[in-house]
């Protein structure tokens, strides 16, 4: 036998019961709708020129398609041309992200515990929105960390700029030549030199309009005996200029004689010298290494 038991239940029990399961559905579809906006990377479709690359994760597929108002290359399996793991360990709950350059960046928008009626009288007509931007240089350092419009373009302190332009200086490729050229005597002078550097300043590529020279000033070779470095002129080529005499002869292998050039560094903006305080005033290529066999010269007397 077969009951009906809704004709048991009171029709107000019933109307209850389905008034609450509605209220569940139309929480659940308020849930979904929730999450599904949340994962879409807002600022994937935020203005900005220099937007390059965004997504939630690297190698993840961007489910917004890609940027928008000027953004390129925004494909979410594409690599991310900036360091996104260093922005992401000192703000590992953001998901919001984009490069600029080689500047790894995230916002909140709207800024967090900043009201409208607080924000300040926008610089233009088209100034965008207000947001907290946050970003953080190839090597993790912050070069970004304050609240703008979001269609300005934000430069961080001029010192900063210069350790970014005193990183896009490369040093040259040489050799420790010496002479003798394949052996040395003691107590007789060994020449070096630098070969194959170039004798003229060195110049990095520009970091917002701030590019660094530097500017050869010395060289030191440390003989691999045990002796103190020396520092000597910037010789590129065979001379007399930088000399050393060995005291002892080396076992086999020679001795393991290393040397760098050392620069004097300068900074212009926009081809005007610029003073900056606190720059790096000098550059280091790494230290090069060659060995130097050492021998003793024995002379016999006749009678």
């Amino acid at each position: 036998m077969r009951v009906n038991l809704s004709s048991h239940i009171p029709s107000s029990v019933r109307i209850l019961a389905l008034t609450a399961a509605s209220a569940l559905l139309l929480l659940i579809a308020v849930v979904v709708t929730a999450e599904q906006a949340t994962a879409q990377p807002s600022m994937c479709d935020g203005p900005g020129s220099s937007l390059v690359y965004c997504d939630e994760r690297p190698g993840e597929e961007n489910p917004s398609g890609g940027g928008s108002g000027g953004a390129s290359g925004g494909g979410g399996n594409e690599e991310p041309p900036c360091n996104v793991e260093a922005l992401q360990t000192q703000w590992p709950g953001a998901t919001d992200w984009f490069c600029e350059g080689q500047n790894a960046c995230w916002w909140n928008n709207p800024p967090a515990g900043v009201e409208p009626s607080e924000y300040p009288e926008p610089p233009s007509e088209n100034a965008g929105d207000y947001v907290y931007k946050y970003c953080v240089g190839p090597n993790g350092d912050i070069v970004f960390e304050d609240y703008t419009w979001t269609n300005l373009p934000t430069e961080p302190p001029l010192e900063e700029q210069a350790q970014i332009a005193f990183g896009q200086l490369n040093a040259p490729a040489f050799e420790l030549a010496f002479s003798p050229p394949e052996e040395s005597v003691i107590y007789i002078d060994t020449w070096w030199w630098a070969e194959g550097a170039p004798s003229g300043n060195l110049e990095g590529s520009s970091a917002f309009g701030l590019v660094a020279i530097a500017q050869p000033d010395h060289m030191e070779v440390d003989p691999g005996d045990g002796s103190d470095i020396i520092t000597c002129d910037f010789v590129t080529s065979e001379s007399d200029e930088c000399t050393y005499a060995y005291e002892r002869a080396s076992g086999d292998g020679g001795y393991p004689a290393r040397a760098r050039l050392v620069y004097d560094v300068s900074f212009e903006d926009d081809g005007a010298p610029i003073d900056i305080p606190g720059a790096p005033d000098t550059f280091e290529s790494p230290w090069q290494e060659t060995a130097v066999p050492v021998t003793e010269v024995q002379s016999n007397v006749v009678r």
